[in-house]
């Protein structure tokens, strides 16, 4: 025969706050009635909940909100400081890059501008180009895309499902 199960210190809380659902207070009632170490573990608690019933309840200071607000205004205030910082700095570095563009003159960097721009040209064309090209492809090929993003979303969706853990449910 195995050795009786005994109640959780949790169950045991529940029970004496009346929070248990019906099916739940039975069973542990009926538990209570035959077990003297779970009969010691409720004595124990209501010993515990007298005691701290006659403990003065702890009042905060009574500068504890002026004190909260005061850090949280440091914290603020020092936020808005190094805000103002990167971007004293972000707009120096923006001048330093816009001051050396100039000294060095259009010779220095219209040659880069341009292969830029032409870079950027040819990449935007490349889009328009694929996107031409892509269109009737997939519109003709959506049911068989369909079916493979089901064939391989559906056993993935079902192995990350497996990760997330299970809810333990009580029954009442």
């Amino acid at each position: 025969m195995s050795p009786p199960i005994h109640l959780t210190d949790e169950e045991v809380q529940l029970h004496l706050e009346g929070l248990l659902p019906s099916g739940e207070s039975a069973r542990v009632a009926a538990h209570l009635d035959g077990c003297p170490d779970c009969q010691a573990l409720v004595v124990s608690f209501e010993g515990l909940d007298e005691a701290l019933a006659a403990l003065p309840a702890a009042e905060p200071p009574s500068d504890f909100t002026a004190g909260v607000m005061a850090r949280i205004d440091e914290r603020e205030r020092s936020a808005a400081r190094e805000r103002r910082v990167a971007g004293a700095v972000l707009g120096a570095v923006g001048a330093a890059a816009l001051a050396s563009l100039a000294l060095a003159g259009p010779s220095a960097w219209a040659p880069a501008l341009s292969g830029a721009s032409s870079e950027l040209a040819r990449g935007l064309q490349a889009l328009r180009i694929a996107g031409d090209v892509l269109s009737p492809v997939v519109g003709a090929l959506r049911p068989q895309i369909a079916v493979a993003c089901a064939a391989l979303g559906l056993p993935l969706l079902f192995g990350l499902s497996r990760l997330v853990p299970a809810r333990v449910q009580r029954t009442a």
